[in-house]
């Protein structure tokens, strides 16, 4: 017993989902910390801004998520995972010193942004730098964890989070307001990218022995059925989680799109602190070792998030002004009447996303789903949203619509499987 323990313990899912885990919870602790400071130091009107531009942010980085969903599949599934890796980010500068043209007519946009989001002009300005931050560190989140290097993947989530709510906690104490919550923004992007940069050249590029460079064109990489596959999904993901508060900071006034942001936080704060979990679940069903596992997993797991959205929903229910006065302040009680459902659009964000990731691992088109369903959403969404808690409501059910087809798919396969 104490020999299969050992084994458990060396295993690489264990050691890597300890290591995420633990940072999930740390950094998602930061996380909440930095919204907590924010909310406080900037207001609701302040506040929603920030929250709208991480929403454009993340949006507009949807083909940097693809490609790190796509090296972790690539790199686990390569016989030579460290070459494989190496072979690709040689592949990527390449590529990158050939285009650079395009990169500088991006920039060009740049005067353009505050119009075109309703943000103010220094976000909207920093925008478009925050997007090459994201597209040039893409590659090491993916490599990081393609090649379980998952201790300094948490390290480096971990201290970039830190340098963000660094500059909250100085807005808090009324050094900079706004400008300073964007400069310790930059600075954590800039330094993070800086830091995975170091332990590629450390940790992978050293360790590699025989790397061949393949001359890919662009256009036989856009080609790859698995990138689409990735790209669609993802993509449909976090503009799920994102085009609302997009959406409500364009039509709404800035104070209901600062009480809107607070909201989507309380909802998604399930998401955020299981995020390294889903990543691991995504990681073991890509996995055909562990192929055996993966029904009984999926089922266990949707359990688990189910029994954690009904604690976070008592938990609203109950102290729901007292968690509102006691984080963000009397400014934002006007969300205490929807925290309830702050924890069924969060409990079933989740779950929506563990589900997808489940198909995705396996290659099946029904990962599309929120794909295919989210037109809907979003023609529902702009035609009947007059107030607020409109906006939340269909936010919820779309969640719960795709739940159930991925539900009623998963066990009429299940069931088919057995009476064979």
């Amino acid at each position: 017993m104490k020999s299969k323990l050992l084994n458990l313990t060396k295993n690489t899912f264990i050691q890597g989902g300890f290591f995420l885990t633990a940072s999930s919870f740390i950094a998602g602790f930061l996380n909440y910390l930095f919204n907590i400071f924010a909310g406080r130091a900037l207001g609701p009107e302040g506040y929603g801004e920030i929250a709208a531009l991480f929403s454009y942010m993340v949006v507009l980085s949807i083909p940097m998520g693809s490609i790190v969903s796509l090296l972790i599949q690539k790199i686990g599934s390569s016989e030579n995972p460290t070459e494989y890796a190496v072979a690709v980010h040689e592949w990527i500068l390449q590529k990158t010193k050939k285009w650079w043209f395009v990169f500088v007519g991006y920039l060009i946009i740049t005067p353009f942004v505050p119009q075109l989001t309703n943000l103010s002009p220094m976000s909207g300005y920093l925008l478009p730098l925050f997007i090459l931050l994201s597209f040039a560190g893409s590659y090491y989140v993916g490599a990081l964890q393609g090649l379980h290097i998952f201790f300094w993947f948490a390290i480096i989530s971990i201290g970039t989070v830190l340098l963000k709510l660094l500059g909250a906690v100085l807005a808090l104490n009324g050094l900079g307001g706004l400008p300073i919550v964007l400069i310790f923004l930059l600075i954590s992007s800039a330094l993070g990218l800086v830091i995975n940069y170091v332990l590629y050249k450390k940790h992978v590029q050293k360790k590699a022995k025989h790397i061949i460079i393949k001359d890919h064109r662009i256009k036989d990489v856009l080609m790859d059925k698995q990138l689409w596959l990735t790209t669609g999904v993802t993509g449909a993901l976090a503009l799920i989680n994102n085009v609302d508060i997009m959406f409500v900071k364009k039509v709404f006034d800035a104070e209901q799109a600062g009480i809107y942001s607070s909201w989507s936080l309380f909802a998604k704060i399930i998401f955020y602190v299981l995020g390294p979990i889903l990543t691991m679940a995504f990681i073991f069903f890509s996995s055909k070792k562990h192929e055996i596992k993966h029904q009984i997993v999926f089922i266990g797991s949707f359990i688990f998030l189910a029994a954690i959205g009904v604690i976070a929903n008592l938990g609203y229910g109950a102290f729901g002004r007292e968690i509102v006065d006691n984080l963000f302040g009397p400014q934002f009680r006007s969300v205490i009447p929807y925290l309830e459902w702050a924890a069924y659009f969060g409990t079933g964000y989740t779950m929506m996303t563990f589900m997808t990731f489940y198909y995705l691992a396996k290659k099946s088109k029904l990962s599309l789903l929120p794909v295919v369903l989210f037109p809907v959403y979003l023609i529902v969404l702009v035609m009947y949203s007059k107030i607020i808690p409109d906006v939340m409501y269909i936010s919820t059910i779309y969640t719960y619509a795709v739940i159930i087809i991925f539900l009623l798919v998963f066990f009429k396969d299940r069931f088919l499987f057995l009476i064979r």
